[in-house]
């Protein structure tokens, strides 16, 4: 039964996939080069969680909010009775920190590891389900340029940025308006998670500057962006908007086509994730050959003693 090591970590994980070696990882994990919160062995294997507080939506409620994530050196995929044994105890320390430790948390469970779904089932009764994601990536590959509309592309300098901030922030606050996410689904977080996502919108618009962006531009005016991250060996779309009234301008995929020929250019990936149901934004990633990897369950567990979240 092949064991595979796990980080919710999509530009480490996608360096790992592209080059289907997953042994420094494995390495780096049993050697303590993961920082876990709690973490047990078995069979030489570690498994482990990190949490953290998600600062943004801790904000928005006046309350402790965090996020688990996972850490294993070597998980089956497939079904094992030792490996749920073993993942049901590492569960059991995941709820003794949540019940010693009040807030509303964030579990991202990795789809594919099915003794971790079920160790949660067995351990949880008040679980709340939240969707997911998926993370999608492409290496090695140049594709078309695609530009249905004469648009331009091109990374936007300082100048550009604080010219067309208000359009670009306009534009990324219209998108998002419709946007139901996790915070959405939850009962619980529904009443003001679009304050979750506007704040991250604020602030990711406040640093701009700082930020590479790509932008789509007709007769200089932005028809949309998308901001991106860089490591050693990918390139990641972060947040992308595109103005609702040029939609179908095609300036999304050209975008997105641009930046996976940036990162070729550099015998980088190109990654990005979205949720299970952007059925439109995935067809745009398929049609220019990006492929899924690995995707996030999101079960939220709400252990907050305050009613401000409800």
């Amino acid at each position: 039964m092949q064991k595979m090591p796990f980080v919710d970590d999509n530009l480490l994980l996608g360096e790992c996939y592209v080059k289907r070696d997953y042994s420094q990882l494995r390495e780096k994990i049993t050697g303590g080069g993961y920082n876990a919160t709690e973490y047990l062995t078995d069979s030489g294997e570690v498994f482990g969680f990190h949490i953290t507080r998600n600062q943004n939506v801790s904000g928005v409620y006046g309350m402790d909010c965090y996020v688990v994530k996972f850490i294993f050196s070597g998980a089956s995929q497939l079904h094992d009775g030792r490996q749920e044994q073993v993942l049901c105890q590492l569960m059991s320390k995941v709820k003794a920190h949540i019940d010693a430790h009040k807030g509303y948390y964030n579990l991202r469970i990795p789809t594919h590891i099915v003794d971790l779904i079920k160790a949660v089932n067995a351990t949880f009764t008040n679980t709340i389900f939240c969707g997911g994601t998926v993370e999608e990536l492409i290496h090695g590959n140049y594709v078309e340029e695609y530009n249905a509309d004469n648009l331009t592309i091109k990374f936007a300098d300082r100048m550009y940025l604080e010219k067309y901030k208000a359009e670009l922030l306009g534009m990324t606050l219209a998108s998002f308006q419709s946007y139901q996410g996790q915070y959405h689904i939850s009962g619980v977080t529904q009443s003001k998670a679009g304050r979750i996502y506007e704040n991250w919108i604020m602030e990711t618009m406040s640093a701009l500057n700082h930020e590479r962006v790509v932008v789509a531009v007709k007769d200089d005016a932005p028809m949309g962006f998308v901001t991106i991250k860089e490591s050693k060996s990918a390139v990641e779309g972060v947040l992308s908007a595109v103005d609702p009234a040029k939609r179908k301008s095609g300036a999304y995929k050209a975008m997105i086509a641009y930046l996976i020929n940036y990162a070729a250019q550099k015998d980088k990936s190109f990654v990005s994730s979205t949720q299970f149901d952007n059925f439109i934004v995935q067809g745009v990633w398929s049609s220019l050959g990006l492929r899924p990897f690995y995707s996030i369950y999101n079960i939220h567990i709400d252990n907050s003693t305050t009613n401000e979240m409800h």
